[in-house]
C-alpha cells in the first residue's frame, strides 16, 4: 500500500487534547483544519490555541514570529467536511465514548478520500470497534496523546486488528518529524500502557484517601515532590534493578502482596539488578555510570528550576541561634 507524505490534517474535535494537536502539528509546518460543533466552542479553541502559543514564547520555546506563523496555519470550522475532505490524515479527538466515536468515524469514512488515513485519540477504547463500520479499516488506527499534547512528548500509535503496516509507519514518521516519540504497538491494545499504568496509580490513589491513610493534598505532594520526580528520569524497570530486585520482593512480602512470578524467578536465578549486572536489564560499569548521571542531571534540573522559582529553599550550612 502506497501512503502519501501526512502533510495536510484535520482534527476533529477541538477540546483541549484537540487543541494541543493541532498546535503542534502546525508548530511543525502542517496545515490543519480544526472542527468544532458549534461556534462558541469553535472560539473557545481560539482563545486556547492563543495562550498555549503566548506561553510557548514566554518560555523561549518559540520565537514570536514562529507562534504567528503556527496560529496562520491553523484555520477553525464547524463543518465537519472542511476538516475532511482534502486531507492526507483527520484525526479525531471527541469524547471517550464507543457509540459516539464510532458515529463519527462513519461520518469520516464517508466524507474523506479513499487513502486519507484515519485516526483516533481514544485512551482506552478498540481500533477495530472503531473502525467496525469503516470502508477502509486498513488505514484507521490509533494516535493516542497524553494531555497536554503539545508538551508531553509520547504517543501512542496502535493498529486494529486490519490496519496496514504502511499506515503505521506512515503515522510513525509523521509523529518524529514533529518532534514528537511514538511507542508502536503490535495489535490492537484497548488502553495501551500508559492508561492501564495511570489508572492503577489513581485507583491506589483514591484508597489511601477513602483508608483515611492521607489527604488527597498529600498524595499529590508525594507524587508530585517524589515519585514523580523519579519517573521523570527513570522508569519502573530501571528503577526496580537500581533498588535491587532481592529488596523489592522483600518489601512486598512484609506488605502482604503477592510476588509476581516473573520477580520470583529472577531473585532465585540471581539476577538482582545493577549490583549483579543483570535484572530486568543489561548492566555493565559504563551503563550503571551512565543512568546514574541521567538520573542525577534530570534531579539537579527539577531542583534547580525549583528553587529559581522559589517553590523550594535552598539549604544554608547558617544555623539559627
Amino acid at each position: 500500500m502506497t501512503i502519501r507524505r501526512l502533510m495536510r490534517v484535520g482534527v476533529v474535535g477541538g477540546g483541549a487534547m484537540g487543541c494541543g494537536i493541532a498546535l503542534e502539528l502546525a508548530i511543525a509546518g502542517r496545515r490543519v483544519v480544526l472542527y468544532n460543533t458549534r461556534p462558541d466552542s469553535s472560539e473557545r479553541a481560539r482563545a486556547k490555541l492563543e495562550r498555549d502559543a503566548a506561553l510557548l514564547v514566554e518560555t523561549g520555546l518559540l520565537t514570536p514570529a514562529q507562534r504567528e506563523a503556527a496560529l496562520g496555519r491553523i484555520r477553525r470550522t464547524t463543518v465537519l467536511a472542511e476538516a475532511v475532505v482534502d486531507q492526507d490524515l483527520v484525526l479525531e479527538s471527541v469524547p471517550e465514548d464507543l457509540a459516539l466515536k464510532q458515529e463519527v468515524f462513519r461520518q469520516l469514512d464517508a466524507l474523506a478520500a479513499p487513502d486519507t488515513v484515519l485516526a483516533s485519540n481514544t485512551t482506552a477504547l478498540s481500533v477495530t470497534a472503531l473502525a467496525r463500520d469503516c470502508t477502509r479499516p486498513e488505514r484507521v488506527l490509533s494516535a493516542h496523546y497524553y494531555l497536554p499534547a503539545h508538551l508531553v512528548p509520547l504517543v501512542d500509535v496502535i493498529p486494529g486488528e486490519r490496519t496496514s503496516p504502511d499506515v503505521v509507519e506512515a503515522v510513525r514518521q509523521l509523529l518524529e518529524e514533529v518532534g514528537k516519540t511514538p511507542v508502536v504497538f503490535a495489535k490492537d491494545v484497548p488502553g495501551s500502557v500508559g492508561p492501564r499504568l495511570l489508572q492503577a496509580l489513581i485507583g491506589e490513589g483514591i484508597r489511601l484517601v477513602q483508608e483515611g491513610v492521607a489527604t488527597p493534598e498529600m498524595v499529590d505532594r508525594v507524587l508530585t515532590q517524589g515519585i514523580g520526580r523519579r519517573l521523570g528520569v527513570s522508569g519502573v524497570f530501571d528503577r526496580l534493578d537500581l533498588a535491587g530486585l532481592d529488596l523489592v520482593t522483600s518489601v512486598m512480602r512484609n506488605a502482604g502482596r503477592p510476588v509476581p512470578p516473573v520477580l520470583e524467578r529472577k531473585v532465585e536465578q540471581g539476577e538482582l539488578g545493577l549490583k549483579t549486572g543483570q535484572g530486568f536489564y543489561t548492566w555493565t560499569p559504563d551503563t550503571t555510570a551512565a543512568f546514574e548521571e541521567r538520573v542525577a542531571r534530570g534531579l539537579i534540573t527539577q531542583l534547580r528550576e525549583d528553587r529559581a522559582e522559589g517553590r523550594l529553599r535552598a539549604p544554608t550550612a547558617e544555623v539559627p541561634e
